[in-house]
């Protein structure tokens, strides 16, 4: 619009938009992090490949790792050994470290370049009269609020740039007001957005916090990085709306004067991020949850709105939620805010008041501790009535023969039981029959029982059949008889029993029944 360009310069413009992370902001932790472990795995190839004294505990490694792995013995030693493929893989290693290290020094060197570039445009980016505060407002509202929400690139880039801008110490350039004005466009952006552009926001607004807390809570920081520079100096619209006095315009604020803008900046995130939870429309406490979560490291530190906001988790994470995933998120922020309490997260909390707290957390530990060891003895008195009241059946869980010689709950001696020495009841189907196992055999199906009982000449003699191998008597004649006429029937008919049609059939070659030679 053309209202735009009385604040914002074609420069500013043209360099905000035109440029990507990748131009300002080398990630030199990063590149050195990955170099060094590329470099560990070529020096362990070349060990490996050399040998010696020098390489015997990383075979030895490698040999454990494969037989753990469930390889073979060939497999162990190619896996000690240096072969092709890792000759294959040393090149491609040191492939991969040569490219790394020439990315990083391109990188460095756009970076560097680009640098100088707008160090060059100084006096162009912003205009003369930007000194009334108007320049925050226009360029929130037309380059760093537009971009922000594309992707997560494009926050970084917008949080990095500013971060460049206010190096650059810019006449007219207030870090203070943009902050402010960045702080009042995510509050009221928390009610109108998607779950991606809440992503993409925390990542931008944990970029900004991490330096405002800086600021804030650390001196010399604020001395070396704020302090004097032209992004400290208010305008005078702002300075009194805040209440702030005239040397903020002139010499820039103090630490007691950012001290005084930090509070308000927390307190209207966490009025906003609570309002979205009491909302009963979803994508308003969605979109909170996702940037809170996301953070949780920089945000809150005062406590007051610390515990406003654990308390409003609650309502969200109870049963009555219809919302599951709500509830799931709500509960997950819930752990990361305390965690990030109790490991000093809440800068400002008093000492006195987080000593209180951790006393009584210790407290319900121990009386948790004490209702468990409670719970236990009661369960253990219950289960010693139980085996009291169903007498010896509580025994049979443990091992008997380690009570021998010693009397049971009667007075009587283990093995006194006088239905351990009863016989055995005969079976109800007496003619059942029943697997005997053989030494050295499988076992056999047969009738012993009933057999024996006809061998002693017990009761009337039944057509029972017995295995050949399992017949030690003599086979009666009905059994014989039976086992003949069986036999007779399962077997094709002798030729003296055939008709004249028959025999005739044969003689003409037609085909006939085939011949089974009878069992012996």
């Amino acid at each position: 619009p053309q209202g735009a360009w009385k604040n914002i310069t074609q420069a500013m413009f043209q360099a905000f938009y035109s440029l990507s992370i990748y131009d300002i902001l080398c990630p030199e932790e990063r590149y050195n992090i990955e170099i060094g472990r590329l470099k560990k795995e070529v020096e362990r190839l070349i060990i490996l490949q050399k040998g010696g004294d020098a390489a015997r505990g990383q075979m030895s490694a490698l040999a454990a790792a494969a037989a753990a792995a469930g390889a073979s013995a060939n497999e162990v030693r190619l896996a000690t050994t240096f072969t092709l493929v890792h000759r294959e893989e040393l090149d491609r290693l040191k492939r991969n470290v040569d490219q790394l290290n020439k990315d990083f020094q391109r990188q460095q060197k756009r970076c560097k370049f680009v640098t100088s570039m707008l160090e060059s445009q100084k006096e162009d980016l912003i205009r003369s009269g930007g000194s009334d505060g108007t320049f925050a407002s226009a360029f929130m509202t037309f380059c760093v609020y537009p971009r922000c929400f594309l992707s997560p690139e494009d926050s970084l880039f917008c949080a990095q740039f500013i971060k460049v801008l206010h190096r650059m110490r810019l006449l007219g350039f207030s870090t203070i007001e943009l902050i402010d004005n960045i702080v009042n466009a995510a509050t009221g952006s928390l009610y109108s957005m998607t779950e991606d552009e809440a992503g993409n926001l925390a990542i931008f607004f944990h970029e900004i916090w991490k330096s405002v807390n800086s600021w804030r809570y650390d001196n010399d920081a604020f001395s070396a990085e704020l302090k004097g520079s032209p992004g400290s100096k208010l305008s005078k619209a702002y300075a009194e709306a805040n209440s702030i006095g005239d040397h903020s315009t002139t010499d820039g604020i103090t630490h007691d004067d950012f001290k005084s803008i930090y509070t308000q900046w927390h307190n209207k995130i966490g009025v906003s991020a609570i309002g979205c939870f009491a909302s009963s429309e979803y994508m308003h406490t969605r979109a909170a949850l996702i940037v809170l979560s996301r953070i949780v490291l920089v945000y809150p530190t005062q406590p007051k709105v610390g515990d406003k906001i654990l308390k409003s988790l609650s309502s969200l994470q109870s049963d009555d939620n219809p919302r599951p995933d709500i509830r799931a998120t709500a509960q997950g922020y819930y752990s990361q805010l305390t965690k990030a309490r109790d490991e000093g997260m809440w800068k400002e909390e008093n000492i006195a008041v987080t000593r209180a707290r951790q006393e009584k957390e210790k407290a319900k530990a121990e009386e948790r501790k004490k209702n468990l060891a409670l719970q236990h003895e009661n369960m253990k008195k219950e289960s010693e009535a139980i085996t009291r009241e169903i007498g010896d059946g509580g025994r049979y869980g443990r091992d008997r023969r380690d009570d021998r010689g010693r009397p049971d709950d009667r007075g009587r001696a283990w093995g006194a039981e006088p239905r351990a020495h009863q016989q055995r009841a005969p079976p109800m189907n007496g003619s059942a029959p029943v697997f005997t196992p053989k030494v050295g055999a499988q076992r056999e199906l047969g009738f012993a029982d009933r057999r024996e009982h006809d061998r002693r000449g017990g009761g009337q003699e039944r057509d029972v059949y017995v295995p050949p191998n399992r017949r030690d008597g003599p086979v009666t004649r009905r059994q014989e008889e039976g086992r003949g006429e069986r036999r007779k029937r399962s077997r094709s008919p002798d030729h003296g029993d055939e008709s004249e049609h028959q025999q005739s059939k044969r003689t003409r070659g037609e085909w006939a029944p085939p011949r089974r030679s009878a069992r012996r």
